[in-house]
């Protein structure tokens, strides 16, 4: 116990001040990992009482950081899971994941909906209870999604694809063998390498995205886009 106390006063220590906190602009991207490792391990996902557990979680931490006096804060909904290379590459010796028109993986996607629609809804009762204006939701989804619908207009030629990895696919997936590994296939030793063009995919390693998409990602945030309520990074940053 006297080992935790101590290790609590040093991270107070490392934290900023109340007036910092006050001041600063806070981005919080969570949930992506608590419904990665759940999707492609669990065949009888119960997806209400999983999303509301994982919501219930967030808002307890932005309660907490509100608490300690953040008032400027962008939280990250989540990207469309099924979109994302290294699910579909897991759908590939799953036959029975259906997909949907984007060429996604229906049912994956239908969990992320129902996630970023009651994060919505937990970010309208947050910013009124708590009368926290400053606290608005960032539609990476919709980015993510407009992205695969319309490449071009991202520079992208391979919206499904991910740049690193060793997969004899489209996907470029080979769930054995993750980006920057070596394994074996067939006898034959492979290695999950960088393609020759990152800026011509969306994701990097099959679910982070690339340098370049994440330049679209931060622009769009700083403008503004994909946001809700609609938010001015400039009126933010104003003294």
């Amino acid at each position: 116990m006297d080992l935790e106390a101590e290790n609590k006063d040093l991270t107070l220590l490392r934290l900023p001040s109340i007036l910092k906190l006050t001041r600063g602009i806070h981005v919080m991207m969570p949930a992506h990992n608590d419904y990665s490792n759940v999707l492609v391990s669990s065949a009888n996902l119960d997806a209400p009482t999983l999303v509301s557990a994982v919501v219930s979680a967030i808002e307890l931490a932005l309660r907490g950081i509100h608490g300690e006096g953040a008032r400027t804060m962008i939280l990250m909904n989540v990207l469309p899971l099924g979109c994302a290379p290294s699910f579909l590459g897991f759908a590939l010796t799953n036959p029975s994941l259906q997909k949907d028109k984007d060429s996604c993986i229906a049912s994956y996607n239908a969990v992320v909906d129902l996630h970023n629609a009651e994060l919505k809804k937990m970010v309208e009762s947050l910013r009124t209870e708590l009368s926290w204006t400053g606290l608005v939701l960032f539609d990476l989804n919709a980015i993510y999604l407009d992205a695969v619908r319309n490449p071009s207009k991202y520079a992208v030629t391979k919206p499904l694809a991910a740049c690193c990895g060793a997969g004899a696919n489209e996907y470029n997936i080979n769930l054995a063998i993750p980006c920057g590994k070596s394994g074996t296939v067939n006898g034959t030793t492979v290695t999950a390498g960088r393609c020759s063009d990152p800026s011509q995919y969306i994701s990097w390693d099959g679910l982070h995205p690339t340098e370049s998409f994440a330049e679209y990602i931060a622009s769009a945030m700083l403008k503004g886009e994909f946001t809700y309520p609609s938010f001015s990074l400039d009126e933010a940053c104003k003294p």
